[in-house]
Formats: structure tokens, C-alpha cells, sequence
């Protein structure tokens, strides 16, 4: 849960850094700087799934060339597994995300929700039964609806 908060907090520092508004001597609102965050997250699941992509396409046109070494399909191996790495890492980044805001969204502990979302329940309808508005639980894919999606392992 640090490691998760001072993720957090790097990135809305980073965010914040390059922000004009902040260079004038406005302060963001905890709101506005969640929302900053969030989309930084979503950003890199975003970045990583291309990721992920285009190295599959790298490895599977080295494979259907005849004349590439062992060395190349090897490197393209390695950098496909590191990009799914990187994407599982974003996907896990922002489920972290969803769950911490929900929680704070509903009053809840952050272990409550994922007990919620572990049982299964969907990300619209945990925010349901907290009655928080269904836009505290994201955008992205849910957990049902991304299973055998996204990338191959």
C-alpha cells in the first residue's frame, strides 16, 4: 500500500511539475490531482499495451523470416516478455487506482474492495453497493469482460 501511495505521489509531483498552472502559484485540488494521476495511470496501460503489440509484430515477422539468427528471435522473445511484464504491472497499477479510490469514495478500506472485486464483483457494481457514482470505479476494461483479452501469455 506505500509502495502504491508514493507511486502516487511521484507521479502527481512529476504531473504537477510540468503543469503551467502550477508554475503561476495555483494550487490543485485533491480532486484535480487524483484526476491528473488517474489519467497517468491509464495512460501507461494504454502505452504498454502498444507495447506489447508491436513487439509481438516484431517477433512474428521475425519468425516467418527464413534467414533470421537464433540471436534475434531470442532478443524479440525477451522483449515481448519484458513488455507484458510492464503491462501486467500498468493493469495492476491501475486496478490499485480503482480500488483505492473507490474505497475513499465509499469510506471503506482499500482491503474491503478488494475483497469485493476478488469475489468477483465488478467494478460498477462495487461502486453500486458503496454507493458511490459509478465513475470512482474507471474506465477501463473490467475484470470479467479482459479475461482471455489484451495480451497473450
Amino acid at each position: 500500500m506505500k509502495t502504491i501511495a508514493c507511486l502516487f505521489l511521484t507521479a502527481a509531483l512529476l504531473i504537477a511539475a510540468a503543469t503551467p498552472t502550477l508554475a503561476q502559484g495555483e494550487d490543485l485540488t485533491w480532486n484535480e490531482l487524483a484526476i491528473l494521476v488517474g489519467e497517468s495511470v491509464v495512460q501507461e496501460v494504454s502505452d504498454s499495451e502498444e507495447e506489447v503489440a508491436s513487439a509481438q509484430k516484431v517477433l512474428d515477422a521475425l519468425r516467418n523470416r527464413k534467414s533470421a539468427s537464433r540471436e534475434e528471435l531470442t532478443r524479440a522473445e525477451l522483449d515481448l516478455q519484458q513488455a507484458r511484464e510492464r503491462y501486467d504491472k500498468a493493469n495492476s497499477n491501475l486496478d490499485n487506482a480503482r480500488v483505492d479510490k473507490l474505497a475513499f469514495e465509499c469510506g471503506k478500506t482499500s482491503d474491503q474492495i478488494r475483497a469485493m472485486r476478488d469475489s468477483g464483483m465488478g467494478w460498477g457494481r462495487i461502486a453500486k453497493e458503496c454507493g458511490a457514482h459509478p465513475s470512482a470505479a474507471g474506465k477501463a476494461k473490467g475484470k470479467s469482460k479482459n479475461k482471455g483479452k489484451g495480451h497473450k501469455k
